[in-house]
């Protein structure tokens, strides 16, 4: 009965919606009114019926269903919404506000990484961790200059946290994927990938080894791109593909297609960072012809000043 009641009256919490809120929307108690219960008490007693029946039933209907209520009230979400974890992002970077143009990026790629992490086939790794911090820089690597300001490394340090993740754990596990790819020759990581020989760095052995059978995601795509260009392999769909068939993970498309989705959002982002640029180039040209004509403004009064002046004194 209590599992209908939160799947018949309460609003899924991926909606947006706490179990507490839904609950609250669901009881309905009912408002005491005496006199009106006072008429009904005498209706009943001239007609023969029996008042305290009556109201027992009805106070027994209401016990019950705040019983109901009370129960659903005491019902917790153990997962974590999108939502929640967008407020959680925007508490621990509350000033100053992100850039119009980059909080569309950066929400959908709080909300690809949330949906992975909370998924029960999720098994973090380090290649994850690379792929985060690939595609925060890629979509945020001009940032610090375009406000004039470090704030890029600020805003990953909320994210991450939010999220449910360490960053400096983050960061650490990058790094050392990072350093292997760069040391490794393209064939050698092949072997690595198919299982023939293992890495010398034991993280990567085991996120190649774990990728197979946990869930796949955009974040460790990601992560294989940033292996290609450190160790000298073009990313290219063709090497997505092999890459893909090395780690056996079917079907391939589903890293062709991450490396499409990356690139373009790669060329949306520069084609805003261009406009952006524009405009702020518009603004000092306004701002510097705003500062000419104080200028000059100052100077007209100065020699107007000067010239009473002089008047005066003669």
């Amino acid at each position: 009965m209590i599992v209908d009641i939160v799947a018949q009256k309460l609003p899924f919490p991926h909606r947006g919606k706490s179990t507490a809120e839904g609950a609250k929307m669901y009881r309905k108690p009912a408002t005491r009114r005496p006199g009106l219960a006072a008429l009904l008490a005498a209706l009943f007693c001239a007609q023969g019926l029996s008042f305290l029946g009556a109201f027992q039933g009805t106070q027994a209907q209401g016990s019950k269903t705040a019983r109901h209520a009370s129960v659903v009230e005491s019902l917790k979400n153990p997962v974590k919404t999108v939502s929640e974890t967008i407020d959680d992002f925007y508490k621990g970077y509350p000033q100053p506000p992100v850039l119009p143009m980059y909080r569309t990026f950066l929400v959908d790629f709080i909300t690809q990484t949330h949906l992975s992490n909370v998924d029960s086939r999720f098994q973090y790794d380090a290649i994850f961790a690379l792929g985060m911090r690939q595609y925060y820089n890629g979509l945020m690597g001009n940032y610090d200059k375009l406000v004039m300001s470090d704030e890029s490394e600020k805003i990953w340090k909320s994210l991450v946290t939010a999220i449910g993740m360490k960053p400096d754990q983050v960061s650490a596990d990058a790094e050392a994927v990072a350093k292997y790819a760069s040391s490794t020759t393209p064939a050698e990581i092949l072997k690595h990938m198919e299982g023939t020989e293992k890495p010398s760095e034991g993280k990567v052995a085991d996120a190649f080894e774990s990728i197979k059978s946990s869930l796949y995601s955009i974040t460790f795509s990601m992560g294989l791109f940033r292996i290609m260009e450190l160790s000298g392999v073009e990313v290219t769909r063709a090497n997505a593909e092999e890459w893909a068939k090395a780690l056996k993970i079917e079907p391939t498309s589903k890293v062709t297609s991450d490396f499409e989705t990356y690139k373009q959002n790669q060329v949306k982002l520069q084609k805003a960072e261009e406009m952006l640029r524009e405009i702020e180039i518009r603004e000092k040209k306004k701002l510097a012809e705003r500062l000419e004509q104080k200028a000059k403004a100052l100077a007209e009064k100065a020699a107007n000043k000067a010239s009473e002046a002089s008047e005066e004194s003669k």
